[in-house]
């Protein structure tokens, strides 16, 4: 599973090493990582940029309240709602009636399959998890499609 992560992860971006290792370590992921993967997805941040700009990137750009710190631990509604940015997610009536709102669009990667169905939206998840979401957000809205990858040496 780790393998998939960071071969997903290093063919759909360009992050540098030491934030995907960075993520894989962290207990609680942090508003900063997660500002920092949309933020860079979006090209609205260089990947070399730190967190905290991630952070205020996203603030700037209607994505997240103002007053969230960097270092903060992230609850799993708040990634699903970041990351429902990112991509064109069509969702149900009532995601594209709230225009994605964290409530409905943490609802709606339940619903695709993204998070499992026992998630609670509170629930504060490790780097590795929201990574893991991440690429399968990536296969499911972006078209990207892992199975067709080669994995073979040339």
């Amino acid at each position: 599973m780790l393998i998939v992560i960071l071969l997903a992860g290093g063919l759909a971006f360009t992050q540098s090493a030491d934030v995907i290792t960075d993520l894989l370590e962290s207990d609680k992921v942090s508003f900063g990582q997660v500002s920092y993967l949309a933020a860079v997805q979006m090209n609205l941040l260089d990947e070399n940029d730190s967190y905290e700009n991630a952070v205020k990137v996203l603030v700037d750009n209607d994505i997240i309240p103002d007053g969230e710190e960097a270092d903060t631990p992230i609850p799993l509604v708040d990634i699903a709602y970041i990351y429902s940015k990112l991509w064109d997610v069509k969702g149900g009536l009532m995601y594209r009636l709230t225009k994605g709102s964290p409530r409905y669009a943490f609802r709606q990667f339940q619903s695709d399959g993204i998070i499992s169905s026992d998630a609670d939206p509170a629930w504060l998840v490790s780097g590795a998890k929201a990574l893991s979401i991440f690429t399968s957000c990536v296969n499911k809205y972006s078209g990207f499609d892992m199975r067709s990858v080669s994995m073979e040496v040339e």
